[in-house]
């Protein structure tokens, strides 16, 4: 079996012949197996230059520099995202934390819809928060806590029910003017949610926000999907007990 022989033996060998075209990954190669090679060259480093977008010709050592600052600029790029990535990370934990320990001690119905409402309407980005339930023939609420018929959600909002899962999109005016009736402020995107047990959608949760496209179709909904969840299991549970 034949040694195999590497990229600098190559080179040396083909430096050795006349009139043989060295390919530019060849040369590249040999470069990086001999990083010291400008060192021991600097009379053709003193040669070298580069084109630069203003046109004028710059040293191989002030392009390395402007390389190594983009990188730098890159890699500090990169670090905020993970920073700013940690800290939605810790908000969100938060607010799960927060609100599966405010649901765990509401006694009824009513007690649900309200601390869901209110425990996500403080968090940030978050302008206008509702809760709508169906209004399903055991459910016994206060008059402060909006249902609705399952047939017009149904109708009004199809693509929650046939998807099961948070919709983020263009709504008409009057499907926006109906989720957040008091319009202040003015909603322009919104995200709903279905509250979702044993898959029968027992609620919707509407996100609206003042900013146009905040939620898009583009947008991670797997933290409100959990949440529709979460609500939706403490809610069977006392649609349970009041059917009883």
């Amino acid at each position: 079996m034949s040694k195999e022989v590497s990229a600098v033996e190559q080179v040396s060998q083909m430096s050795s012949e006349t009139h043989v075209d060295l390919s530019e990954d060849q040369v590249v190669e040999y470069l990086r197996e001999n990083s010291d090679f400008f060192i021991r060259q600097e009379d053709l480093l003193a040669d070298l230059s580069l084109p630069h977008e203003s046109g004028k010709a710059i040293s191989l050592l002030e392009r390395q520099v402007t390389i190594l600052r983009n990188r730098g600029i890159e890699a500090r790029q990169k670090l905020n995202n993970l920073l700013e990535n940690a800290r939605n990370n810790d908000q969100l934990f938060d607010t799960t934390r927060n609100l599966v320990l405010a649901l765990l001690r509401a006694k009824n119905i009513t007690e649900i819809a309200d601390v869901t409402q209110d425990q996500l309407s403080n968090q940030t980005n978050i302008d206008a928060c509702e809760i709508i339930l169906v209004a399903y023939p055991e459910i016994n609420v206060s008059q402060s806590v909006r249902t609705e018929s399952l047939e017009k959600l149904k109708r009004d909002f199809d693509d929650v029910f046939r998807l099961k899962r948070t919709h983020c999109g263009a709504m008409t005016e009057n499907q926006i003017d109906y989720l957040f009736p008091t319009g202040n402020p003015k909603i322009r995107s919104t995200a709903l949610c279905p509250v979702i047990c044993n898959s029968e959608v027992l609620a919707l949760l509407a996100f609206g926000n003042t900013q146009e496209n905040y939620f898009n179709v583009n947008l991670d909904t797997l933290f409100l999907d959990f949440i529709g969840r979460v609500v939706g299991a403490v809610l069977d549970k006392q649609l349970i007990a009041s059917s009883n």
